[in-house]
């Protein structure tokens, strides 16, 4: 493979990698106005994170079998079967104005996303050695907090003109298919072996994706909330904040191949945990909308390295023969933790309030932290 190739491979994967942050953080701006515009169904507030969560369940539930439609027809053609549906599921909100018809988009979004992760996880396994691996994984996540700061940005500035607007992103990846069909090739099929060693070594990996998602999506479910109903900023507002938290994620996860040649995968999980809580710490205590930005460095560095950590902890651990199937419960794990995020955390919100919500899983986050401080001596 010559260079040019190589780097047209890579810029491909990462064209990939921005959809999974795109899925859910582009319309987070416009779940206020959704629960404005929809004022007469019951419970609108609740139902309008379902914009963001329906998607996550629909994804977790179907994962485990767009792993085996991987590993069954190969890499590619689900992959752009996952981007029709993300196309066409995602940018319904655009001109569907009917609330729980939106509703069915989204699963339809869900689908796809299931499809896309699922597909791309298991090429960058296919595709790169470990060292390789690191060194990509770094740009991976460079370039999905760049992503999330242009579609949070863009997100919140269309849904000050309509609600609606912020789902038109989602037609995007049309522009991508012609240089994915170009880049992308189909690796060779590994024959698949059931191994329940392997499954019990992954158990770890999923479990830890589903607690980092529960723990993430508090951002996209509750924060606009926070922002809009308790501290009277505006829809643009949310956007503006969170990209400010995802350029500093950038910004360390791009140093993620130089930090993991350093440090073992349960130390890099106790700094993060660490720098979580205070990020979380900061915004229980936010009495404005400018105290929130002290809490954008430790909450984008922290998740500047969670995610990557934990897939990069994933591929170190899975076969080529599993890499399908497995991709898909990774899928499903991170997924899941979206849909039972807010389903979690609603009865502390409802009991306690917003901010006290976020204490509370600072407190905890110490404690995780603490814990994998002094388990760091060992090596995951």
């Amino acid at each position: 493979m010559t260079n040019i190739q190589n780097k047209n491979l890579q810029t491909a994967l990462l064209m990939v990698a921005t959809l999974g942050i795109m899925s859910g953080i582009t319309i987070v701006s416009s779940l206020p106005l959704i629960s404005h515009t929809f004022s007469n169904i019951p419970n609108i507030e609740f139902l309008s994170k379902l914009m963001l969560t329906i998607p996550s369940m629909v994804i977790a539930l179907f994962s485990p079998f767009a792993g085996y439609i991987v590993d069954r027809f190969g890499r590619l053609k689900p992959l752009y079967v996952g981007i029709f549906l993300f196309i066409v599921g995602g940018s319904s909100g655009f001109y569907l104005h009917d609330f729980y018809v939106i509703l069915v988009g989204r699963a339809i979004l869900g689908l796809g996303v299931s499809l896309i992760m699922t597909s791309s996880t298991a090429l960058i396994g296919d595709y790169f050695n470990e060292e390789v691996r690191h060194k990509f994984m770094s740009k991976q996540g460079m370039t999905t907090a760049l992503g999330g700061i242009v579609f949070i940005t863009s997100g919140g500035l269309l849904a000050q003109l309509h609600w609606s607007y912020p789902f038109a992103i989602y037609l995007i990846p049309i522009l991508f298919v012609p240089f994915l069909m170009k880049s992308l090739y189909e690796p060779k099929k590994h024959k698949h072996v059931e191994d329940l060693e392997v499954e019990v070594k992954l158990l770890p990996v999923y479990l830890t994706a589903f607690f980092v998602m529960v723990l993430f999506y508090m951002l996209p479910t509750q924060f606009p909330y926070l922002i809009v109903n308790t501290l009277g900023g505006k829809p643009q507002t949310i956007g503006f904040v969170i990209a400010t938290a995802m350029t500093f994620n950038a910004l360390t996860s791009m140093q993620y191949a130089k930090i993991k040649a350093r440090f073992s995968y349960i130390q890099i999980y106790a700094a993060t945990f660490t720098l979580f809580a205070l990020g979380l710490f900061i915004i229980s205590q936010a009495s404005s909308i400018a105290g929130l930005y002290f809490a954008t460095a430790p909450i984008g560095m922290g998740f500047g390295l969670l995610f990557v950590n934990t897939n990069a902890w994933f591929l170190s651990r899975v076969p080529a023969h599993k890499r399908g199937k497995a991709s898909g419960v990774l899928t499903s794990s991170f997924f899941l933790g979206q849909f039972a995020s807010p389903i979690l955390f609603e009865p502390i919100v409802s009991a306690y309030g917003i901010q006290m919500l976020f204490l509370m899983v600072s407190l905890l986050s110490v404690f995780v932290a603490m814990i994998l401080f002094f388990k760091s001596k060992g090596n995951l």
